[in-house]
This record gives C-alpha cells, structure tokens and sequence, in this order.
C-alpha cells in the first residue's frame, strides 16, 4: 500500500486540474460571441463535455482501458494546462477543450475501475480538487491561479505533470479490473438507482457547486445589496461559506446523518429559495446552508453514480449532459437578448435552481443510503482500511481550510490599511470605463493591466461597466473585490448576482456613505442596471449616479430608463456626478432627457463624436476632461473629469473657457502626463493615450 498522504495530496492535485479545466472552457467560448454580441459557431466546442459518450461503444472502452492509453489521456490532460501559453484565444480553445474530454475519459476510466482503495481516493481527489480550487482562489483574491498569471500556470504544470507521471507509474503497477464485490455491495447495485438519474444528479450537483460555489465570494454577491447595509462583505465571509462547505463534507459519512432524508433535502431546497429571494444577510445564511446541504450531496452522488451500473459511459454521458444544458440555461437567463429562444428563459434562475434541486432530491430519495466508501469495500480493502484512509482525507480538508481562512484573514488587513489614504481635497476626479468582465481584445485576463492604467488616471471615483464576472460562464470571478483591494478603494458592487444583469462595479477613494441599486424598466432588451451613491469626499458629501441602458434596437427600453434616470438625477443632491453608457448620440432624445429632465450639464456640450460613455454634472465646477484610447484592453475607451466641490453650492460660477493647453492650468489639475498630450481623432495605435479632442481644461 502506498502512502495515504502521497495519495491524496496528488489525486487532489489532479482534481483541482479537472476542475480548472471544466471552469474555464465556458469563459473561453463565451469570450468569441462576446466579441459579435451573437452566436459564432465555436459554441460547438461544448461537445468536448461530451466525450464520455465514445465509452459506450465497447471496442473504445477497451481501448481506453489499455495502460498505454490511459496514460496518453492522462498526459493530454495534464498538457492542456499549458493552453495558457497559445498565442491566440482559437488555439487556446482546442488544446483546453481536448485536455477537458480527456480529463472526462479519464474519470470514468479510474472511478470505475482499479482497486477499491485507489478508487476511493481518486473520488475524494476530486471532490477535495474543488476545495483546492476555492483556497487558490483566496490566496489570488477571487483568480484562479493557472488561468491568471504566466508563473503560475508554470508552477501548476510543472507540479501536476509529476503528479501525472507518478498516476501513470501507479496505474501501470497496481492496475486490475473493478474488484469483485461483496455479497452486500452487490445488493446494492442490483437495487440500486439507474444511470440516467445518477448521471443527471452527478451533472446537476457540478453545475449548482460551479454557479454557486466556484468561489467563497458569489453567496456574498447573491446577497448584496446598498450602503449602509449591503450584507456581508465577501471577505472575511466566504471564510464562513468554505466552512459550510468543508462542514458538509464531513456530515455525509456520519452514521446519524438523514443525509438522504426528505427532511435534508427541503432544508436545501429551502435554502436555496432563501439565496435567491431573500435580502442581504438572510440571504447570504441561507447560502451557507446551501453550502451545507450541496457538500454533503457530493460522497452521496458520485456513490450513486459509480454503483449506477457497469456502463460509464452512459452514467457520465448524462451527467455532462445535463451540467451543459444548465451552463447554457444559465447563459441564457441573462443574455436572452442575444440567443435563439432567449425570450423563453428570460430572468428563469428560479426555473433552473428549482430543476437542479429537484434532480438532486429525486436522487437523494431514490438512490441507495450507503456511503461513497462503502460502494469500494472488498475483500481485499476491508472497512477498516478505509476508515483509516478516511482520516488522511479529513486531515487534508481541514488543512485547506485553515489555509484559506489565513488567506482571507491576510487579505482582509491588508486592505483594511490601504482604505481611507485619500488626502483631503478640494477636487474630486471621476472615471467611466465598460469593462468587458475583465477580458482583453485577445481573450486573455486584463486585470493587472486593467488597476495599472485605473491608477495612472488617478480617478477618485471609477464606475466599471459589464463587470459581473460571477456567472460560471464567464469565470466566477469577483472583479470588484480584486480591484477593490488592489487600488485601495471603498467598492460597492450591484445589482445582486442574482438579478441578471451584467454588472456595475463602482469604486471609491473615499469613503460611501450610501448607495442604492436599481433595475431599471426593460420591458424589450436585456436588464439595465443603475447605482446612485453618496460619497464623503473630505467632509463633502457628493453624488452620483452610473447606470448602463440597454441595447439601442430596443427604443421603448431606452426611453423608458431614460425617464428613470432623470428622476433619479433630479432627486439627487445638488452637486452629483452622472457616468452612464446610454447608447444615444449627443443631441438625441435620450440625451436630452437627462439634461433637461435630469437637470444637470454636459461635461463637454461641445463633443459630438460620442455613442455610448457620457459624462455629466450639476453644483460642482468643471476643471478637465479626457478620453483615453483602449489600447487592445477592453472595446470601450475611458473618460475621466475632473471637477471642483465649490465651498457655497448655491452661489459658485462654473468655468466655461476651453483650453487645450496644458500650461494654462494649474499643475494640480493635469491630467497624467503618461497619456501623452492633446490628439485629436481616434489614437489608434496599441498604448493607452488621450485622443479625440481631448484632455480639455476648462478656466
């Protein structure tokens, strides 16, 4: 027997790679409709979750079950770690997507076959594999580490190819057939639940842990609401949801456990219902529960499955199956506007959580009560053998979990002194950018890049559009959190997750005092979003408002949300500053809206070659503006103004001469000189600098 540690920190290892896999083939296929706002056709690639479909022809399965085989399927997975380093975004996609169907032949393979012991911790690797994943993504503030960084991906490739190798030399010296089973095993499979079920549930219990689970911070996301209470942070509260989900782990072997009770399963489903309609803090214990509930299903369902019959291929084949349909679905409830039949899943998360629950249920209730431990038991690997092994396996979850928690802890004072350094000022400067959910033009992540140039503006308050990362789709990511704590800023973060928009994140030097988070009306196009703030900027207290309408074939939608914009303008204090995306020419009716309705001003009336970013003003003194080009980092330029807090908000006069001349302005107004000078037309060149008429000052 070889040594316990060894076994499940390197089938771990291997977990956190099939799960690393799985998390990102979604993100880089929606990364190309991204680009069109429709359909490409490499939505196919999808059928890479298809590939355990080939094991139910026989002559494949004996195929893969050949020694030789099965360690080419373990190195072509292992190698697609190494997708990260394609020199395009289409490469990348065929290397990850071959790495994703060999990594699901090669689960099959060895959860279905193999000595009982080396099964049981090819299970547990994978589901201690997802618990991997959540603490790297502490440790890399809400990033996967092997998708995020050059050095990383390195490391892990080089650390998970020995890990290979290791699983290769294994499989070669201890490889036999699935191991003749107990008189009482045997009973249990005779009786026990059929493929199609277990596959469904096994498919829905990876898609409810990804959606919801993929990282600490999205219950926190689900959960959030406005300033002054908008729930529990996501740092230090995911430490409490990877409690709930270690926890859960740790109940499922337990004797008096009802894990497979009606009782448990309408405490999930309950919980669920709660994350999904109830408020803030409610909501985010519901989440924990859920967390509860969803890890103790996994020893449970992946029992269930590998004992569901002597057909992997249909047991996995359905499973995948299902996790895609969900994905999609999932895809669809938000991006209705843009896919076939989107009209038809419109805003239906209810429908998709209330379907996965209920697959989970009938599982739970219908499948055999035994243990994931118990389903390996032979002659050969009596209970005792296991019940040691089990130990390693708990030992190493609770060493996860302190691992994150010191993560979080870490994280949480390190920010906690970077808040509050924003010098008392005068002036404040504001910032407008769509994001792209933190994607580059070549699909690769922007965000290092993305607080490098944010810094360089040296923008007080920034609004980032299109920056809800958090659907498994698009790689749940917590941007806000991330940029938050890299930049130092006070951040809020709205409207919920759960709310199927795609997301506004608003940062903030100086402290919010409150906020609140709109949907705006959308009777037609997709869900526009809006946030209205108050920040104390040096003792002053200043609004704002940041919204993003919808598309611009949708007219009703985009004059309705006009409307309610102007009102929440209108209702705002008297110095507020607007930063919205709302896809209408200067001059047009929606322009016109917000300046008469609203009552506020252009911050440059005179700028007409602008369609989508606006920014505008009312009781402040406007000193600068600028347009940045995108360079490649996003589709959206960036827009920055500057702007006086006059000491009387009733009798002050606005500046109305417009210079371009650096020199005539103070020097404490320049814009950062690192953007280079006055350009007019669009810079087009791939380096971050002013362009179209700008920076302007304004005297």
């Amino acid at each position: 027997m070889t040594s316990p540690w060894r076994e499940v920190l390197l089938e771990s290892l291997l977990g956190y790679v099939s799960w690393s896999l799985c998390h990102d083939l979604s993100p880089m296929i929606y990364y190309f409709p991204l680009q069109t706002l429709g359909l490409t056709g490499l939505e196919g690639f999808a059928v890479a979750f298809l590939s355990p479909l080939f094991l139910t022809i026989t002559p494949v399965w004996k195929l893969v079950n050949k020694k030789w085989m099965l360690a080419l399927l373990r190195i072509i997975t292992v190698g697609s770690v190494a997708s990260f380093q394609a020199p395009n975004a289409k490469l990348r996609l065929t290397i990850l997507a071959l790495g994703l169907s060999s990594s699901l032949v090669v689960h099959a393979v060895t959860w279905w076959t193999g000595r009982g012991l080396q099964r049981y911790f090819r299970i547990w690797g994978f589901i201690l594999g997802q618990i991997l994943l959540l603490v790297l993504r502490i440790w890399y503030t809400s990033l996967n580490p092997v998708w995020t960084y050059q050095m990383s991906n390195r490391v892990i490739l080089t650390l998970s190819t020995i890990a290979t190798l290791d699983r290769i030399y294994t499989d070669g010296a201890c490889y036999k057939p699935q191991e003749k089973k107990n008189g009482k095993a045997a009973k249990a499979v005779v009786s026990g639940l059929n493929w199609l079920l277990a596959g469904a549930a096994f498919g829905s219990l990876m898609f409810l842990t990804h959606w919801i689970f993929g990282e600490v911070s999205l219950v926190s996301r689900w959960a959030v609401s406005g300033h002054p209470h908008p729930g529990p942070d996501p740092n230090p509260f995911g430490g409490a949801v990877l409690l709930g989900l270690a926890s859960g782990l740790m109940l499922s072997p337990c004797s008096w456990f009802p894990g497979s009770g009606l009782i448990w399963w309408i405490t999930g489903a309950t919980s669920a219902a709660g994350l999904l309609y109830l408020p803030t803090w409610a909501a985010a214990v519901s989440g924990c529960v859920l967390a509860l509930f969803t890890a103790s299903m996994w020893p449970q369902v992946l029992g269930h499955l590998i004992s569901s019959g002597s057909s992997p291929g249909k047991a996995m084949t359905t499973a995948m199956i299902f996790y895609i349909l969900e994905v999609f679905f999932c895809a669809w409830c938000t991006a209705f506007k843009f896919v076939p039949g989107g009209v038809y899943a419109r805003e239906r998360s209810d429908v998709l959580l209330g379907t996965v629950m209920l697959i989970i249920g009938l599982n739970m209730l219908l499948g055999p009560k035994k243990s994931v431990d118990f389903h390996f038991q032979t002659k050969n690997s009596p209970k005792a053998l296991f019940r040691e092994s089990e130990k390693y396996v708990k030992l190493f979850l609770w060493l996860l979990v302190g691992v994150g928690l010191l993560g979080l802890g870490l994280r949480h004072k390190t920010y906690e002194k970077k808040l509050g350094k924003g010098a008392p000022a005068t002036e404040v400067s504001a910032a407008i950018w769509p994001f792209r959910f933190g994607f580059d033009n070549d699909g690769w992540s922007s965000l290092e890049r993305s607080a490098q140039l944010l810094n360089q503006t040296g923008a007080d308050f920034i609004t980032i559009l299109e920056s809800d990362a958090s659907k498994p789709y698009i790689g749940n990511n917590d941007l806000t959190m991330w940029l938050g704590e890299k930049l130092g800023f006070y951040t809020d973060f709205g409207p919920s997750a759960r709310d199927h928009t795609w997301g506004i994140m608003a940062l903030s030097r100086y402290p919010i005092v409150k906020s609140e988070h709109h949907l705006l009306p959308s009777p037609e196009g997709e869900i526009a979003p809006a946030i209205t703030l108050t920040v104390n900027v040096s003792n002053k207290l200043v609004d704002f408002v940041v919204t993003h309408f919808g598309n611009y074939e949708d007219d009703l939608d985009r004059k309705l949300q006009a409307i309610a914009v102007s009102k929440l303008l209108k209702n705002s204090s008297e110095q507020v500053i607007f930063l919205g995306y709302i896809t209408s020419a200067p001059g047009s009716r929606d322009y016109l809206q917000l300046i008469k309705h609203g009552n506020v001003k252009d911050i440059d009336s005179t700028d007409q070659d602008r369609w989508c970013e606006y920014i505008m003003y009312r009781g402040l003194i406007r000193l600068g503006y600028a347009r940045i080009s995108h360079a490649e980092l996003s589709d959206s330029e960036i827009q920055v103004a500057k702007f006086r807090i006059p000491d009387d908000p009733i009798n002050y006069r606005d500046n109305q001469k417009v210079v371009t001349d650096h020199r005539e302005v103070p020097e404490k107004i320049h814009f950062n000189p690192r953007f280079g000078s006055y350009k007019e037309g669009h810079n087009f060149e791939n380096n971050h600098h002013f362009h179209m008429s700008t920076p302007k000052y304004f005297l």
